[in-house]
């Protein structure tokens, strides 16, 4: 392991990949670190750990890729659960897209991704986080964990098409999300995060923060090209629009593990993340 990684961080890894290795023996042949990592904006205790792990190509044609895959992502139930017990949330945890070997060196939106797993869910037909924003993490500050250092990789995270994807999925993903949070069915059909915005319970501060830094690192990643951390965006959001500091803070306290501010009370977060989020992502899009 780096230097460069944290000490619970590289303790996570190299348990995660000790037990791949023995239900994929010499499967997972290289392996690099992304998200808040590459980025230098990790938090011991909160933060996600995501890996783009690369799969031999003799495991590719294998039947029981899948399955073993699956046994990988419920391994980490340990982790996710005592994440829950401590208010971390379901995702604190070691999340990994894998993709072939042979696919490593194509353009990031045409690579087809073998699998995923996110906190408690298993993707088996793909990978959201292959994408032009997480392929310039890995590009940027990726920091390799096992096999080729990540510069010899020749990776192609087709820089031409970060802007393009972002305002997609600031228009499909994003704005249908703040739509969301003013209606308030009792039951919601759809992903566990929509499920969570439509709840009659109200937000909880993960959700919060979610929402509203989510908008807020793209708003930037357009203005500047360059990709940010949750807590960076957060600062800079107080900036940028200061008439939604309340809930701005609301996020930054549980990015950084902090006491939830009392104020604004939490029957009005639902309300005042819907407009931080229309407010950011219009001035992103503009």
């Amino acid at each position: 392991m780096t230097a460069k990684l944290p000490v619970d961080a590289a303790q996570a890894i190299r348990s995660y990949l000790r037990i791949a290795d023995r239900i994929l023996p010499d499967g997972i042949i290289a392996c690099g670190v992304t998200g808040s990592i590459a980025l230098g904006a990790y938090r011991p205790g909160c933060s996600d750990i995501d890996l783009v792990a690369v799969i031999a190509e003799d495991w590719r044609t294998r039947p029981d890729l899948i399955r073993r895959l699956r046994l990988l992502h419920l391994s980490q139930v340990p982790r996710l659960t005592v994440g829950a017990v401590r208010g971390r949330g379901v995702s604190a945890c070691c999340n990994t897209v894998f993709i072939a070997e042979s696919e490593v060196s194509r353009p990031v939106t045409e690579i087809r991704p073998i699998a995923s797993h996110t906190g408690e869910i298993f993707d088996a037909n793909g990978a959201f986080d292959v994408n032009p924003v997480v392929w310039k993490e890995l590009v940027d500050g990726g920091i390799t964990v096992r096999g080729r250092p990540i510069a010899e990789w020749d990776v192609d995270a087709q820089p031409e098409a970060l802007r393009p994807w972002i305002s997609r999925n600031l228009r499909e993903y994003w704005t249908p999300l703040a739509a969301q949070l003013r209606v308030r069915p009792s039951r919601t059909p759809g992903t566990l995060l929509r499920r969570l915005v439509t709840s009659p319970r109200g937000l909880s501060a993960g959700t919060v923060a979610w929402c509203v830094l989510g908008p807020a690192r793209m708003h930037h990643t357009l203005a500047t090209g360059e990709i940010i951390g949750k807590e960076e965006a957060g600062r800079r959001a107080l900036t940028a629009f200061p008439q939604h500091a309340p809930i701005t803070e609301v996020a930054l306290a549980k990015v950084r593990g902090a006491r939830i501010p009392s104020a604004p009370s939490r029957r009005q977060w639902r309300g005042l993340t819907a407009s931080a989020m229309d407010d950011i992502i219009a001035a992103a899009l503009d």
